[in-house]
């Protein structure tokens, strides 16, 4: 569940649906928070394949919508974990439903009022000497300040849509990430610095310090040939029959 957790906040830091030719950004992570780990960072991103590397935690992730496969490469411990949409979804069905009796008491004093969002234009900011829009996104506890590039596009079609369900996490939590991934769609652009405070203690900025549009080498994508290679679906649904 950290795993996933720890993709899902990832993975928050980057979200529009637009489509574009392939995208490489590189941005340096720095901040607190139990799941915050400052170093470089890389994202690429294709029409349809998605890989963020995280030199400060050891940690990658790897999507492929084509195959509907989430990989996550823990260079720590030099293990692959494999995980299927359909695995994914079907587990965090089965969390939802062992969730629905939780006090609302108790998620706002978590996560705040997630029901409603906020979203506030700031003016103007310069990242890597590009004009961009500034904008606050507030839902329940989370802020979120993003300046946004509109001159450039994410490649993956309707990427928030699919965010929201690769990132399904039960709970008011899960609530919380798909109201945020739509919200920053609406804003047509791509993000070049976001300040992520209020969740889980977090306060974390990620910044661009270099942006690539050409194509990416079929080399990035490539998994580890010496790493084991685990089943994240069967684990998954063993933890969730132990919480029973």
């Amino acid at each position: 569940m950290r795993t996933l957790l720890a993709l899902a906040l990832g993975m928050t830091l980057a979200a529009v649906n637009l489509v574009a030719g392939d995208l490489t950004i590189t941005s340096q992570v720095t901040g607190k928070g139990a799941l915050a780990k400052d170093g470089a960072q890389v994202q690429y991103l294709s029409a349809t394949r998605m890989r963020v590397n995280h030199a400060g935690s050891k940690f990658d992730s790897l999507v492929d919508y084509g195959h509907e496969v989430i990989y996550s490469i823990d260079h720590a411990k030099k293990v692959i974990t494999k995980l299927t949409f359909k695995d994914m979804q079907e587990t965090m069905q089965a969390l939802e439903d062992q969730m629905a009796g939780m006090p609302e008491m108790v998620t706002r004093m978590m996560f705040g009022d997630v029901s409603e969002v906020k979203v506030e234009p700031l003016g103007t900011d310069t990242v890597l000497g590009r004009p961009c829009k500034k904008v606050r996104v507030t839902l329940g506890k989370m802020v979120e300040e993003l300046s946004v590039d509109p001159s450039l596009q994410f490649p993956i079609k309707d990427y928030a849509k699919s965010m929201a369900m690769l990132n399904r996490v039960p709970g008011p939590m899960g609530t919380l990430f798909k109201r945020v991934y739509q919200e920053t769609a609406k804003l047509k652009g791509v993000p070049l610095r976001t300040h992520i405070t209020g969740l889980m203690g977090m306060d974390v900025t990620t910044e661009a310090t270099a942006i690539a549009t050409t194509a990416i080498p079929e080399s990035a994508w490539a998994l580890p040939s010496d790493y084991t290679m685990k089943d994240g679906g069967k684990e998954m649904k063993e933890s969730v029959k132990g919480k029973r």
